[in-house]
């Protein structure tokens, strides 16, 4: 399943992602995940099972691998440069001064936004999550590179449950999006 959602500044999108990731409860209604209602889940255990990369870039003070090791402790080297690769980061990081090693600062201070924000998507990525929810993930790239990475996610996606939030729905070709909304005034 593949959802778009579109919608204006204020229109209820990042609403939408605190009831999903249930940082807050639904008023009316209600939201399953796998055919279970989320009021009977436990918040991190939702949020386990969701891949989620938000409008804003949140990277801890680290290195490239720090940020990778937060979605996968466990990942040996050659899957952090399989994913840096998924995300058009690869080349960047292995001309960085300590590839996987170097500093990046806090947020990514030290990458440009866009690479940031692709270092980020490397994490949810990595995490291999059963569900995505993506708030413009090619927020801050050019034309080209954010073409490739969404080519790039069709593949990443294969099975997975893809919720896209973007205001360039012409980016989404490659997706083969199941279902489109628009959001206004918090309703679909």
């Amino acid at each position: 399943l593949r959802i778009l959602v579109l919608g204006r500044s204020n229109s209820g999108k990042s609403s939408l992602i605190t009831l999903l990731l249930k940082f807050r409860t639904p008023t009316e209604g209600r939201i399953t995940l796998g055919g279970v209602d989320l009021a009977t889940l436990h918040g991190n255990d939702v949020r386990a099972r969701i891949g989620y990369l938000s409008q804003r870039t949140h990277l801890l003070s680290g290195t490239v691998r720090e940020a990778l090791n937060l979605a996968d402790p466990d990942a040996a080297e050659p899957a952090l440069w399989a994913v840096l690769q998924a995300v058009e980061l690869e080349a960047v990081v292995r001309a960085l001064p300590q590839g996987l090693d170097t500093w990046v600062g806090e947020g990514g201070l030290l990458l440009s936004g866009g690479q940031a924000r692709r270092l980020a998507l490397a994490q949810v990525v990595l995490k291999n999550a059963p569900v995505w929810i993506l708030d413009e993930p090619t927020e801050g790239l050019d034309d080209a590179t954010a073409r490739a990475l969404m080519s790039t996610l069709a593949r990443l996606i294969s099975d997975r449950t893809l919720l896209l939030i973007t205001h360039d729905a012409q980016l989404t070709d490659a997706l083969t999006i199941t279902r489109a909304v628009t959001m206004t005034e918090g309703r679909v």
